[in-house]
């Protein structure tokens, strides 16, 4: 046996992507770090002058150390995008290095306060599809640089598979911007009317009941007992207006504050789309804007309140992967909204554009059991039953006041089996739910990523489930009261469908990826 003696031919080292665009922080974050500073120990300075003089020291500290963190990493940040990949560096002591893959960005969010307007700074966020929120973090670029950053992410992404790497660096001019949707003010003051909330009701419900169960029932009866007495010394009429009163500044003040928060976030909304992106800009004391890729569209929700519905209008939201939204979520900044209020049919008219190739008009609803009506009588019958059971001891006759939400929990009942329904278009699940409001999602199949079957106590009893689904970022839509079988036909309907979706695009992508075979040497 031999031996050979020579090393290893070295395999050669793969040459680095091509660097597309490269950058720093703008100078004017150091300003905004100096007012963070000032913010900071402005307090402990006010205690210095007038109570002790070793609060100036930790006034002074605190602004020099948040100078000191501004000014680091104003000099040591650095971002990189290539072919490949979107790479920010930072740090001197503890260096960090994180790199985000081109295929794995969902999206670029900007924002800019006040104050980051008037240097003509952008808050740039980065997204994925994990959906755990922004990924990095590019606090503070100029605008030009952050514009310029986001079409060069967006014009290098759309040529993946169809250029090679050097070719991509000549990056392919953007396609201009057709408008799909300006939100006018009268539209916004409607959605501040419609979308009224009685949270300080509730809060006063709920204090006044935390007070009756810290009193013992003959204290409370006595309270009661002198509050009527005190009532009683009115005049009707006056009792009338003071009820009125209330009840006019309650509804009054949630009123102005959810009037006066759309027409803020929402001010000067503008929907877009530039060649497969869509783009949306709004916002008054902060401004924000969102480019979201079509094919990264998981999702699209047209939801009526039951205000809403009955004066037509509707409010677009979409899900994408990198962010997650349930049927009730309204606190991710506006990020989700694509149109904040239109009336209904401007809001059916955008779904061929969010959702390429859908086809809805002849869609065949599918409603849910009629069953539905006997559980939820069956569930207010029940909670009937706490009722007088805990009142009718304290309050005795008046507790029969409770019955009445029998009828009322067979109107919700009735209401909901007229509304709550689905349907199958090609590639398309409709989702309808609601009793008074009306909610439609429209989940393409391809997207699917799981199909869960539910079913509690009262709905096993009565042979009915939930089907449940996910896109991708776990977002759910759910679809109650559907006989059993039903149920479990259409998990097995929609599951096999994703995995022959998915399983195409994964042979797609396989050979997008395969290199063509060379020519034969002449």
């Amino acid at each position: 046996m031999t031996t050979s003696s020579e090393p290893p031919v070295p395999l050669p080292a793969a040459a680095p992507p091509p660097v597309l665009l490269a950058g720093h922080l703008h100078p004017g974050v150091l300003f905004l770090r100096f007012v963070d500073g000032v913010q900071r120990a402005v307090l402990p300075l006010v205690l210095g002058l007038a109570v002790e003089r070793w609060f100036l020291a930790l006034a002074a500290v605190l602004f020099v150390s948040q100078m000191s963190y501004g000014l680091v990493r104003y000099l040591t940040f650095q971002f990189v995008l290539t072919t490949e990949e979107l790479i920010t560096r930072e740090g001197i002591l503890n260096r960090q290095e994180r790199r985000i893959p081109i295929d794995r960005i969902q999206d670029l969010g900007f924002e800019s306060t006040l104050l980051r307007r008037l240097f003509g700074l952008v808050v740039v966020s980065v997204e994925t599809a994990s959906g755990s929120g922004k990924e990095a973090l590019l606090d503070s670029l100029g605008r030009w640089e952050a514009e310029r950053l986001r079409e060069a992410l967006l014009a290098v992404r759309s040529s993946r598979g169809t250029a090679s790497a050097a070719a991509a660096v000549q990056l392919p001019p953007m396609a201009d911007e057709i408008r799909l949707f300006a939100a006018t003010t009268g539209e916004l003051l409607l959605r501040g009317i419609t979308d009224l909330r009685i949270g300080a009701l509730l809060l006063t419900a709920l204090a006044m009941l935390q007070f009756a169960n810290e009193v013992p029932v003959v204290e409370l009866r006595l309270l009661l007992g002198k509050f009527l007495q005190w009532l009683q010394s009115f005049p009707p009429a006056v009792l009338v207006a003071l009820a009125a009163g209330l009840v006019l500044l309650v509804l009054g003040t949630g009123l102005i504050a959810a009037v006066a928060g759309n027409l803020v976030m929402f001010h000067g909304f503008v929907l877009g789309l530039r060649g497969e992106v869509l783009q949306r800009r709004y916002g008054l004391l902060t401004t924000r804007s969102k480019a979201l890729p079509l094919r990264r569209v998981q999702r699209v929700v047209i939801e009526q309140s039951w205000l809403r519905r009955l004066l037509g209008y509707a409010t677009v939201r979409v899900d994408s992967a990198g962010g997650s939204m349930d049927q009730s979520n309204d606190s991710k900044g506006g990020w989700d909204v694509v149109v904040p209020l239109c009336e209904r049919a401007r809001a059916e008219a955008l779904l061929p554009v969010l959702l390429p190739h859908l086809a809805w008009d002849g869609a065949i609803w599918h409603a849910v059991s009629p069953r539905v009506v006997l559980r939820l009588f069956l569930k207010g019958a029940l909670l009937v039953s706490l009722l007088l059971a805990a009142g009718l001891p304290a309050l005795g006759a008046p507790a029969l006041l409770a019955t009445v939400l029998l009828p009322a929990a067979f109107a919700i009942g009735w209401l909901t089996w007229r509304n709550v329904a689905w349907a199958e278009v090609p590639g398309q699940l409709l989702l309808q739910w609601g009793w008074l409001g009306r909610y439609r999602a429209f989940v393409p199949v391809r997207k699917v990523q799981s199909v869960i079957v539910r079913a509690g106590p009262v709905e096993r009893l009565l042979g009915l489930a939930t089907v449940t689904v996910y896109v991708a970022g776990g977002s759910p839509t759910a679809l109650g009261d559907l006989p059993y079988a039903d149920a479990l036909a259409l998990q097995s309907q929609l599951a096999t469908a994703a995995a022959q979706s998915a399983r195409a695009d994964w042979t797609c992508r396989r050979r997008a990826d395969v290199p063509a075979p060379a020519a034969p040497m002449a």
